[in-house]
């Protein structure tokens, strides 16, 4: 099932038998090889059990280290937007500033350029104030891309998770929806 490099084969079969009861740390992917190295470096395949990830060919995403430095410079906004793979002006923004507080010149900050693009560019408030179930779903399903705030990721997580919003993002990167942000925002 795993591929195992042929230098590695004859001394991985002479391994196993004598370094069964070794602890097992997992190793970084390198080619096609799914390998695990124990505490005495005998690489041994990954166990049966451990299956490989394949994430979700719908997921679209920009994450970057610093939300407000990246999301305001023209090269990412683009970027942002040809993931979408229509024209600006037929593209609708959500911005969600919960990380931040909703504090409006970092909104301001990482929109503008969208704006000047010709991206329709909506903002959802949750963090200080309560917003109807029906109005987030509305906003978070109109939405080609959702762009998350840097800032405070424990209070964003913690107050999305309350309000049912989390649940929704999760819905929306599923279907296709391209989830943008930096730092906190990349927790989209």
């Amino acid at each position: 099932r795993h591929s195992i490099h042929p230098l590695i084969s004859g001394h991985l079969h002479n391994s196993l038998e004598s370094e069964a009861r070794t602890t097992m740390v997992l190793l970084p992917r390198n080619g096609s090889s799914n390998l695990i190295a124990s505490a005495s470096n005998t690489i041994v395949p990954c166990p049966a059990f451990r299956r490989s990830y394949t994430p979700n060919p719908s997921l679209k995403g920009i994450f970057a280290g610093s939300g407000s430095a990246s999301m305001s410079t023209r090269y990412m906004a683009q970027a942002v937007v040809d993931l979408t793979q229509r024209r600006p002006q037929d593209v609708s923004l959500l911005y969600i500033g919960t990380a931040s507080y909703d504090i409006t010149k970092f909104r301001e900050k990482q929109t503008n350029l969208f704006s000047e693009m010709g991206v329709t560019v909506e903002s959802l408030n949750v963090a200080n104030q309560f917003v109807p179930i029906e109005e987030m779903e509305e906003a978070v399903d109109k939405a080609d891309i959702i762009l998350v705030s840097g800032g405070n990721t424990l209070y964003a997580v913690d107050r999305w998770e309350y309000l049912g919003l989390g649940e929704m993002l999760k819905e929306a990167a599923g279907r296709g929806t391209v989830m943008a942000g930096g730092a906190a925002g990349g927790n989209c």
